[in-house]
């Protein structure tokens, strides 16, 4: 509980405003509010209430008279909650706040109203998107089964719907005769709140997780899609279109949906002719005083392999970072490797062959 009031909370907070603006963070804040608190007989929570509120309010309609301001810090409050909701509506009540002519109970009122509002437009953006991913999950269902797994270079073979995996999310497997998992199949939508090429490089990532435990990786999207030429494109960057990866969208054929698989790479074409984006570009700066500016674009590690033969052995030669190759060969690998001027050779004798 608070002490004596000393007067009114925002001369208060004028008051205490110097001390705050002169504070180098030499100190804890805390106790510098604790200092402030006592000197003015106030519980150092309600202090810190006051200030925020007068700096808000500050912020909102600039420095005021103490005698301009006769709504308490609450007032200010709640004004600062509505604006986090409707500033225009905030902006129009502050005058009323500040002057005590309209109470706390009126402005919650308010503030609930807009809330809910808030509230209701943001289920409803869920339920569309909800109702937008069910409607392209049964129709890619329907597409699945009139294809088959004929469409997936499978002649004999089973279609299972995930339902649940931790690792992968909902997808399909395609189980060969032998039924081994041969090929992963993601059914996706689209996010419209993030650029097609970020969700993009999100679902490379989970096609090469996929890759650890299946041969083939596809995914479904619909016709219109613009995911589809991205994930086309940074695919083919790393040279895995059509390579493993696969990428189809839906076709509607009357009352029914099938497949059709994108074999053009015409849209990545005009990306770099056109569009002139690079989606690996990056920007940032040194971390240094100066923070000079710094502008890049990411570059693929690429290396070189060389095979070398002689009467008794055979020589790899790469340019691949030393401890790079032996994680590539692995620590329990039997075949003896050399490491010369920052090359390696990989020796395997002949009379072990």
């Amino acid at each position: 509980m608070s002490k004596r009031k000393k007067g009114p909370w925002y001369a208060i907070y004028r008051q205490v405003q110097p001390a705050l603006d002169a504070y180098e963070g030499k100190d804890s804040i805390n106790l510098l509010i604790q200092q402030l608190a006592a000197e003015h007989s106030y519980e150092p929570k309600v202090l810190s209430r006051m200030i925020r509120a007068g700096r808000f309010l500050d912020r909102l309609v600039g420095p005021l008279s103490p005698e301009d301001v006769r709504g308490g810090y609450a007032h200010v409050e709640y004004i600062q909650r509505l604006h986090e909701l409707a500033p225009e509506e905030a902006q129009s009540l502050v005058g009323m706040a500040i002057s005590k002519k309209v109470t706390l109970e009126a402005l919650q009122s308010i503030i609930d109203k807009y809330a809910d509002r808030i509230a209701q437009s943001d289920a409803g953006k869920r339920s569309k998107a909800r109702s937008l991913v069910f409607e392209h999950e049964r129709n890619a269902v329907m597409a699945l089964t009139n294809c088959g797994t004929a469409f997936f270079g499978i002649e004999e073979g089973e279609i299972i719907h995930v339902e649940r995996s931790d690792v992968l999310g909902q997808f399909f497997i395609i189980k060969d005769r032998h039924g081994q998992d041969n090929t992963a199949i993601f059914c996706r939508l689209g996010d419209t709140s993030r650029k097609a090429i970020k969700a993009a490089a999100e679902l490379l990532k989970l096609a090469k997780t996929a890759r650890s435990y299946f041969d083939k990786v596809w995914f479904v999207f619909p016709e219109s899609s613009e995911l589809v030429h991205e994930l086309a494109f940074l695919s083919n960057e790393e040279k895995l279109f059509r390579s493993w990866l696969h990428l189809s969208t839906l076709i509607s054929d009357g009352e029914t949906f099938t497949l059709r698989e994108v074999t053009s790479l015409r849209h990545a074409l005009s990306r770099v002719l056109e569009d002139g984006a690079d989606p690996f570009a990056w920007s940032g700066h040194y971390l240094n005083e100066l923070k000079t500016p710094i502008h890049d674009s990411l570059v693929k590690r690429t290396y070189t392999f060389t095979v070398l033969h002689n009467e008794f052995t055979t020589k790899l030669i790469t340019d691949m970072p030393t401890d790079s190759f032996k994680e590539f060969l692995d620590e329990v690998t039997t075949v003896d490797s050399a490491h010369d001027n920052g090359y390696v050779s990989f020796i395997k004798q002949s009379r072990t062959l």
